[in-house]
């Protein structure tokens, strides 16, 4: 049989809820990873953006800083190459030309901000200096605070007099000192002296001010120096350390931090559809061509701007080299024009391997949607072509998604260029959705939804009535102890090697899916023959009963498995897997490793169980429920000393029910456990209010036995209702030992610890051994009635029951026979030493005020 993928259905509620919420967390999960990677991402760009962007503005605060001295060696040389100059302060120092005229005074200082003006002698000393807008003559070196001219006057001799500068320290402030031989500067009228010439020295402090001057100039935030050894705690701050004649300082200035702010805006963007991602895109591919063509039609403006203009492109190659994206231009032809740094690590390949070729050799899937395109009437507009498949360089295919536009140069030639962004993650993404929606992750087979699918393909055929097949229902038997004693991922191994069996099982043409947890389904596509289905069925027990080895632990499970039959049965694929999961469910009820098929008497039975398990819900909320008590008489004392409680269900419609009729039902549905904490409340409350002296007894199921909690529910009712722990009795068949014994024997060690007294019911129906009455260590034995009932039979039976009293003497158990009803049997057992007896002949079970008014009567 093929298989076709349709859109899957619903079975009934409990199942798609289910099915529902599994699928709903693996959606949550796969979206949690990329989510997660997706900020991974974002706050690793966000770190190389701001160690970019710092390094971009210390690259321009020492730009700034170097543009800075040259002013000042300009503006000085300006100053020092003039033959008034060498005329008024070389020849002779006129103070009248130099500070009453300003050619060199208090201007400097407030125009340009010169802390420092000397003029030296060649021998260096000072002849003239106006320090902080003020004519005061001090030595250089004194007002500098460091040994600063000899420096200088052996780099001028090395420069021959040109103009010179160094930073220095000044009263821990950086500056600028600048110096330049005094010269006529070509001026003839001035007559030049023999000798070495006079210099001119100035200096500029870079004061918290101009720092913050400079800063806003290169549109940097709050530039400062700080001393090398103090630490600063500002936020933001970002700094480096520049190297000076006598220190070190550091230049610090808040950083503009831009990768916060992209995390800020591009966080909920991560959130925005596909479509919104692509349409800005769009838009900003639009801005950038617009842009482009701007920059073209203006470039014969821009000529005596060209060095802005390369460091504009070189930025704009930085920023898409930055993107995922890479781009690219090709001729009309489709032959590659240029690619992108881009492309090389996208796809592997070099740029060389590609540039030249035929962008559709790159990607065949467009090779006809590029020929639609070139051949429009007009080449304009822009055009997009997803998810096209290429082969990288390691030869496995990815997907890009390209954007495109008609590109009219200055010369009139039209040229292709576009962008590539990659989206293989997004397409492999989309795949593994679509084959999880139809297939089960486990285990790879298909899953509930895809085998309806292809039963409502082939129930629809024509000739379906004609070839008859088989839906099985399987579900594994004590598969949830292999989870609990060796963990999932045990389990999800052992789930994958059945699987693999099942396969095995199955002829060519058969269909095997998994509709999750433990269950699985089969369809056998041909079974006109009676025994094809028996035979599929007994090789699939077969295999499944033979033991696993996972991870060097033998795992051993069973099977159960539920038949429906088409068209026998129904042909309707809902019906078909409805009916084949309630044969399951009969097969389970009936024992493990068997299979049974559907019959139509199965729905109303089902249909009534789940009627039943409703109204017993509503019997427990709605108190339908009653307890009567039957006396147990002490043989040794005469007395009754101890009631069992016995539950009883006054149905609305049904009349007076038994626990038979309802205990099992409520185990197999989980019920039991309200239903006992029920009993064991109203038990312990009446007893305390309305049975002073007397100890109570309480039937608990082995099922809710295995309970861990048990024993913490127990404290808690006898805390809540006050009775003592001593008055409280647990009874509990001896089958109780034989799931999980360690788990049991701890349960019981708790309860006893408490003073709760613990009783073997119906002994001798079981398959306790005697090892487990030393180990368990009971407070007493119920010999079950059947034994009592059959005294009168013969010898050996009377002999059975003497044994068995003096078995639970032996283990120091007190000894109950259950259904005494007759004198004889009550005056055997006294001879016979039993401690105790209960039955009709001694007392019947009854209401609380029935029971009193017997103990007053007795």
């Amino acid at each position: 049989m093929a298989i076709f993928s349709q859109n899957p259905g619903i079975a009934d509620i409990e199942q798609t809820r289910g099915l529902i919420t599994k699928t709903f967390a693996y959606m949550v999960t796969l979206l949690i990873g990329i989510f997660t990677f997706a900020i991974i991402s974002l706050l690793v760009i966000k770190d190389n953006v701001n160690t970019i962007n710092d390094k971009h503005d210390e690259f321009l605060l020492r730009k700034a800083f170097d543009t800075r001295q040259e002013n000042i060696r300009s503006h000085l040389k300006d100053n020092a190459e003039w033959g008034s100059a060498y005329k008024h302060l070389h020849k002779t120092i006129d103070l009248v030309w130099a500070w009453d005229k300003q050619n060199l005074g208090k201007s400097l200082y407030d125009n340009f901000g010169y802390e420092g003006v000397f003029v030296l002698s060649p021998e260096g000393s000072t002849r003239y200096s106006v320090l902080n807008g003020k004519l005061w003559l001090d030595d250089l070196d004194n007002w500098v605070g460091s040994a600063t001219k000899e420096d200088l006057l052996t780099k001028l001799r090395q420069h021959n007099g040109l103009p010179v500068s160094m930073l220095t320290l000044i009263d821990s402030v950086p500056a600028i000192v600048s110096a330049a031989w005094i010269t006529t500067g070509g001026d003839t009228t001035v007559e030049v002296l023999p000798g070495k010439p006079s210099v001119m020295v100035f200096i500029e402090k870079l004061t918290a001010p101009k720092f913050m001057a400079i800063g806003r100039e290169a549109g940097i935030l709050n530039v400062r120096a700080l001393p090398y050894d103090v630490l600063s705690s500002a936020p933001n701050e970002t700094e480096f350390t520049l190297t000076i004649k006598n220190g070190v300082v550091r230049i610090a200035w808040d950083s503009a931090n831009p990768g916060h702010q992209m995390i800020v805006y591009l966080l909920p963007l991560m959130l925005m559809s596909v479509l919104i991602t692509i349409a800005m895109t769009v838009i900003l591919m639009r801005h950038i061509m617009h842009k482009a063509r701007i920059n073209d039609e203006h470039m014969f403006l821009l000529d005596q701007a060209r060095l802005k203009l390369i460091t504009s492109e070189k930025r704009f190659r930085d920023v898409s080299e930055t993107t995922s994206d890479w781009l690219w231009e090709t001729d009309l032809t489709l032959r590659i024009i240029w690619l992108s740094e881009r492309f090389s690590t996208v796809t592997g390949y070099d740029n060389s391997e590609w540039t030249g070729r035929r962008l559709d050799e790159l990607f065949p899937s467009t090779k006809d949607a590029f020929k639609d395109c070139l051949n429009r009437e007009e080449l304009t507009g822009q055009f997009s072509f997803k998810n096209c498949p290429y082969l990288n360089s390691q030869y496995s295919t990815a997907y890009c998604t390209l954007l495109a536009k008609f590109v009219v140069q200055c010369d009139g030639t039209v040229v292709i260029r576009g962008a590539a962004t990659d989206v293989t993650l997004e397409v492999e993404a989309t795949k593994r959705v679509q084959f999880l929606s139809r297939h089960d992750e486990l285990t790879g087979l298909p899953n509930r939804y895809q085998i309806k699918e292809f039963l409502t393909g082939q129930l629809n055929k024509e000739e379906a009535k004609n070839y008859p097949f088989s839906m099985i229902c399987l579900d594994l038997d004590k598969f949830k102890p292999v989870n609990d004693i060796f963990g999932h991922s045990t389990g999800d191994a052992l789930l994958g090697e059945v699987s693999s069996r099942l396969q095995s099982c199955i002829r060519s043409g058969d269909f095997v899916a998994r509709q999750g947890g433990d269950e699985f389904m089969i369809l056998l596509a041909d079974t006109s023959q009676p025994g094809q289905v028996e035979e599929v069925c007994q090789r699939i027990v077969q295999e499944l009963n033979r033991p696993f080895t996972i991870d060097g632990n033998d795992v051993t499970i069973g099977v159960s498995m539920g038949i429906a039959m088409a068209p026998q049965d129904s042909n309707s694929a809902n019906d078909l897997l409805r009916f084949a999961d309630i044969a399951l469910y009969q097969a389970k009820q009936s024992g493990r490793n068997r299979w049974v098929y559907y019959r139509p008497d199965m729905s109303e039975k089902l249909t009534e169980r789940r009627r039943m398990e409703a109204e017993l819900k509503t019997a427990i909320r709605e108190d339908q429920l009653y307890l009567v008590y039957q006396p147990r008489f002490n043989l040794r004392t005469s007395k009754v000393d101890a009631v069992e409680a016995l539950v009883r269900w006054q149905h609305p419609e049904r009349g007076n029910m038994m626990p038979d009729q309802f205990i099992s039902l409520a185990e197999e549905t989980g019920l039991i456990i309200n239903l006992s904490n029920w009993v064991l409340r109203k038990a312990c409350s009446e007893a305390r209010e309305k049975l002073p002296g007397l100890s109570v007894s309480v039937n608990i199921s082995p099922v809710e036995f295995q309970a861990s909690d048990v024993a913490e529910r127990i404290k808690t009712i006898l805390d809540d209702t006050g009775l003592e722990a001593t008055r409280l009795e647990i009874e509990v068949t001896e089958n109780v030992t034989l799931s999980e014994p360690e788990k049991t024997c701890q349960t019981m060690k708790a309860l006893k610890q408490m003073g709760v007294r613990i009783l073997i019911d119906d002994f001798g129906t079981g398959y306790a051994s005697l090892s487990y009455l030393r180990k368990f260590q009971f407070d007493g034995l119920k010999l079950d009635k059947s034994f009592i009932f059959s005294l009168g039979d013969s010898q050996q039976n009377q002999s059975v029951v003497e044994k068995i009293i003096d078995l639970g003497k032996a283990y120091s158990m007190e000894v109950t026979a259950e259904g005494v009803e007759t004198a004889d049997q009550l005056s055997f057992l006294k001879e016979n030493n039993c401690d105790e007896v209960q039955g009709y002949y001694v007392g019947k079970p009854g209401a609380i005020s029935d029971l009193n008014l017997f103990l007053a009567n007795y």
